[in-house]
C-alpha cells in the first residue's frame, strides 16, 4: 500500500483544505466560488481529466464550510459522480448521453442547462447563503466574479484570490503523503533504468521503462523527459529514438500525479565510466544542490536560497554558472509558489513543498541535473526522496 492509500481519501482530504481556506477567508464568508480547474480540485478533491482534454473547459466549484458543489460538464458529470456520489451536488450544462438504469443516478435522466453561465447562475441560486458574503477565487478570470456581482451585488461579493493562495502555500499530511508517493513513483523509474539500461537502447525504451512503473504503481504520467548525448543539453524536452553509445550521458528529468499532486525530480546517468570533466561538472551541481538543501528552514528567502544554489556550483568547479531559477513550488502544479530565482523574495514557510535543483546544458556537448523534492520545517528540510544524488555509472 503506497502512502496515499494509507491516508485519507480524496473527499476526506478535501474537507481537510476547505477547512483550511475558510480559516484564511474572512469569518464573514459563507460561500467560496472558484473557476481555476486548481482551486476546484483543491475545494472538491474532485480532479478532472476533461481539463487535460480540453483546457479551455470551464467549470467551478461552490463550497461552505459544509462541503462542496460543482458546475461541470454533461460528459464531466459521471466522473464527478463517482467520486462526490451524490448527484444533488452537481449542476450540468451542454449534452452527454449516459444511459441509466432503474438504478441510476436520479436526476440524470433530466436536461442539462445550455451554457456553463446557466448552470452556475442555477447553482447560485440553490446554494445562496442565507446570510454572509460570497468569496469569489479570480485566479482564472472575472466570469464567476461578475455573475456572483450581479446576482448578489457588489457589497456581497468580496476577493478570496489571496487567501486561498495562501492557504495553498503548506500542505498538509496528506497533501504530503501524494507527493511523497508521487516522486516515489518517478525513482521506481529510475531505479529500472539502472536495472536494465544498456548502450543500444533507445531513449523511446528508457521513457517506456520509467512510464510503465509510474502507472503501475497508480500514477499518472505527466512528463518523461529522457535525453542522452548532445540531446541531453536541450531542456524538457521529449524522447526520441536515439540509440544510445557508451560513454555518453542520461540526463532524465520525469514526473507524474497521485490524485492531482505532482513529482518534478531529476537524475543522470552515464553509460561507462565519466570522463574528468563530466565528474568535474556533474560534482559541482551536486554540491550546488547539497548546499542549497541544507540551507532550507523556515524563514528564509526563496531569492536567498537560490544564491546559495548558484554559489556553492561556481565555487565547486562551474565558475560561470548561470541559472534563471534553482527550483519552485510544487503541489496539484508542478510548478507553483515560490520561485527559487533572483527576484522572488517569498520567505519559506514550515509546510511548504519545494523541488530544488541545479541543472546544466552545455549545447551541442551535453547536460546534466539533479532535482530533489522537500518538504520545508522549522529548522531545515525532511526530504520525500530515498535515492542518492550521485552520478549513476551503467555497465
Amino acid at each position: 500500500m503506497n502512502d496515499a492509500d494509507s491516508g485519507t481519501d480524496m473527499k476526506v482530504l478535501a474537507t481537510e483544505l476547505r477547512t483550511k481556506v475558510f480559516a484564511e477567508v474572512p469569518c464573514e464568508v459563507a460561500l467560496i466560488v472558484s473557476s481555476d480547474t486548481i482551486n476546484k480540485s483543491y475545494l472538491s478533491g474532485y480532479v478532472s481529466m476533461a481539463h487535460d482534454l480540453a483546457p479551455t473547459y470551464r467549470s467551478a466549484v461552490l463550497a461552505s464550510r459544509d462541503g462542496a458543489s460543482l458546475v461541470v460538464s454533461a460528459a464531466d458529470a459521471g466522473p464527478a459522480l463517482d467520486l462526490l456520489g451524490d448527484p444533488d451536488l452537481l449542476y450540468r450544462y451542454g449534452v452527454f448521453h449516459f444511459a441509466t438504469a432503474a438504478l441510476g443516478p436520479a436526476g440524470f435522466g433530466r436536461p442539462a442547462s445550455t451554457g456553463f453561465e446557466d448552470a452556475f447562475v442555477e447553482a447560485l441560486r440553490t446554494l445562496r447563503p442565507a446570510s454572509g458574503l460570497v468569496g469569489v477565487d479570480r485566479t482564472n478570470d472575472d466570469l464567476v466574479w461578475n455573475l456572483c456581482r450581479e446576482m448578489f451585488g457588489d457589497r456581497a461579493v468580496i476577493d478570496v484570490t489571496l487567501d486561498i493562495a495562501r492557504a495553498r502555500a503548506t500542505k498538509t499530511t496528506g497533501e504530503v503523503a501524494r507527493l511523497r508517493t508521487a516522486a516515489r513513483l518517478i525513482e521506481n523509474g529510475f531505479r529500472w533504468v539502472i536495472e536494465n539500461a544498456r548502450a543500444g537502447m533507445t531513449e523511446f525504451d528508457l521513457a517506456a521503462g520509467i512510464t510503465g512503473n509510474i502507472v503501475a504503481g497508480g500514477g499518472i504520467p505527466r512528463f518523461v523527459s529522457v535525453t542522452t548525448g548532445s540531446r541531453s543539453a536541450l531542456a524538457d524536452a521529449y524522447p526520441t529514438r536515439r540509440t544510445i553509445a557508451k560513454g555518453e550521458m542520461i540526463r532524465i528529468d520525469a514526473g507524474c500525479t497521485v490524485d492531482g499532486y505532482w513529482s518534478d525530480i531529476a537524475r543522470t546517468f552515464v553509460f561507462g565510466e565519466p570522463d574528468a570533466r563530466q565528474r568535474r561538472i556533474y560534482e559541482a551541481l551536486r554540491v550546488g544542490l547539497d548546499e542549497e538543501l541544507a540551507a532550507v528552514r523556515a524563514g528564509i528567502a526563496a531569492n536567498e536560497l537560490f544564491g546559495v544554489a548558484v554559489e556553492a556550483v561556481r565555487t565547486n568547479g562551474l565558475p560561470e554558472y548561470r541559472r534563471q531559477h534553482c527550483g519552485h513550488g510544487i503541489g496539484l502544479r508542478s510548478y507553483d509558489s515560490p520561485l527559487i530565482n533572483p527576484t522572488d523574495a517569498t520567505p519559506l514557510v514550515e509546510g511548504m513543498c519545494l523541488c530544488l535543483e541545479t541543472p546544466y546544458y552545455e549545447l551541442g556537448v551535453d547536460g546534466m541535473m539533479v532535482e530533489d523534492t522537500v518538504c520545508v520545517t522549522a529548522t531545515g528540510h525532511e526530504s520525500l526522496m530515498t535515492m542518492p544524488r550521485e552520478l549513476f555509472i551503467l555497465p
